[in-house]
Order: structure tokens, then sequence, then C-alpha cells
């Protein structure tokens, strides 16, 4: 029932037992999509990161990308 208050569901408390477990399955999607789409940016972040063992051109294309799929992010895109 937390997990419905704490994520926009104010009158949870009133929900029928059924609609709690289906409410409460798409907030954990909701909530795995945002973990996953968090990983996906850090291991982007990640990849800009110049090492030896990566050609200089690589990296600049991974920031590139990086920066394109922030950009679509910030614009709504």
């Amino acid at each position: 029932m937390s997990l419905l208050l704490d994520h926009g569901h104010p009158n949870a408390l009133r929900y029928p037992v059924s609609m709690v477990f289906a409410e409460a399955g798409y907030v954990v999607k909701r909530i795995n999509a945002q973990m996953a789409a968090q990983t996906s940016l850090l291991q982007m972040a990640l990849s800009t990161i110049p090492n030896e063992s990566v050609k200089p051109a690589a990296t600049q294309k991974a920031a590139k990308e990086l920066m394109k799929h922030l950009k679509g992010m910030i614009d709504g895109e």
C-alpha cells in the first residue's frame, strides 16, 4: 500500500484489493524502466571516458551519442 501512496495514489487505501495489485504492478514496471534508463545513461557516460584500450574516435563517437540522447530527453523527443 505504501508503494502506491508514495507514487501518486493518495486514495489507494480505498482501492479494491484487485486494483491494489494491478496498480502496484504498474508502479513497479515504471520504477524498473526508470532504473534501466538510468543504468543505460550511466553506461553511455562511462563509455565517453578516454582509456588506453579504446581508440579516441570510439570515445568521441560515444560522447556524441550521449549528447544526442540527452538532448532528445531534454527536448522531449
